[in-house]
């Protein structure tokens, strides 16, 4: 079968030097991780074999300042240095400026325009739209990933089907987003992210846990949902078909360093498990995330390359 993958983004991960401060230096906060990976999630970690690849990676590309959300899932999802294409580190949302790079090298577009099929795999509400549509809300660089590829985006009724998942994970922050449903565990989620990864040729799923978690200071909070992320991670590869990839990473570190609310400067992880994680070993920061994963999906581009030039 072709090779497909599931990128996992988890906001504000990085790999930081262990101590009180760090939540990732205790063994139990990821166990399943921990486990496969030999060892805790810090700065100096990295794992090679046949199936599974961590290395760290620069969040910082060369730009003055602390890395920041907007311009480093904008960089993630187009393989563009977008904090050096604005001149600067872009906080939070994607504004006008960063959406032409999004419109012209977003990763789920450039799938699309190679011949395969592409996912988000979060829920959206009606409550949502209308938010964006009051000006109460921006757009986050995901949702405008997700269109200006043209795909739809996943509402309640395919959550009730098992097809969709809450940026939390479990949804249990959904009714304060004007979704109605009762939360899944940690362990269901990763099945439903297994599952979707089986049915596209990417799937891509968002969780902003971690980066409320650093920006809170708040250890047994950034505890609990880095426990949750590992119960995904687990369930997630544990139902994954053979012929699946699961590529994590993260824009920037905040997480890793409880001593601080602001971003780091600390690299991020880059842990990919999968049949395609040795092809990962050389992408050294977020710019070249994109790339390898259309490189190791194998499509057939049906025109001209569409990332800008």
């Amino acid at each position: 079968m072709r090779p497909s993958a599931v990128l996992l983004f988890l906001d504000g991960v990085g790999l930081g030097t262990a101590g009180a401060h760090n939540p990732l230096s205790q063994t139990n906060t990821m166990p399943f991780v921990t486990q496969l990976v030999g060892q805790p999630l810090l700065a100096e970690a990295q794992h090679q074999s046949r199936h599974c690849l961590l290395k760290p990676i620069d969040a910082t590309l060369q730009v003055p300042g602390l890395p920041q959300s907007a311009t480093g899932q904008t960089t993630i999802y187009t393989g563009r240095n977008a904090p050096q294409y604005l001149g600067r580190h872009q906080t939070a949302f994607a504004n006008g400026s960063l959406r032409p790079l999004i419109e012209a090298s977003g990763l789920l577009k450039q799938v699309l325009h190679q011949g395969g099929t592409a996912t988000l795999a979060n829920l959206y509400s009606p409550a949502y739209f209308e938010a964006i549509a009051n000006r109460r809300l921006r757009y986050s660089v995901g949702t405008l990933l997700n269109l200006t590829a043209g795909l739809t985006f996943r509402m309640q009724y395919e959550y009730e089907q098992g097809a969709a998942i809450f940026w939390d994970i479990t949804g249990e922050f959904a009714a304060s987003r004007g979704i109605a449903h009762p939360p899944i565990s940690a362990q269901a989620a990763g099945v439903r992210l297994a599952n979707l990864g089986r049915q596209y040729s990417l799937t891509l799923f968002e969780c902003y846990l971690p980066d409320f978690a650093g920006h809170a200071q708040n250890l047994e909070q950034a505890q609990q949902c880095l426990r949750r992320i590992d119960r995904l991670i687990q369930a997630t590869v544990e139902h994954l078909s053979a012929e699946v990839t699961l590529v994590i990473t993260s824009d920037h570190g905040n997480v890793e360093d409880l001593s601080t609310k602001r971003h780091t400067l600390n690299a991020v992880p880059l842990l990919v498990i999968g049949p395609q994680a040795p092809a990962f070993s050389a992408v050294a920061d977020l710019t070249g995330i994109t790339p390898k994963l259309l490189e190791s999906l194998q499509l057939q581009p049906r025109s001209a390359d569409c990332r800008l030039s």
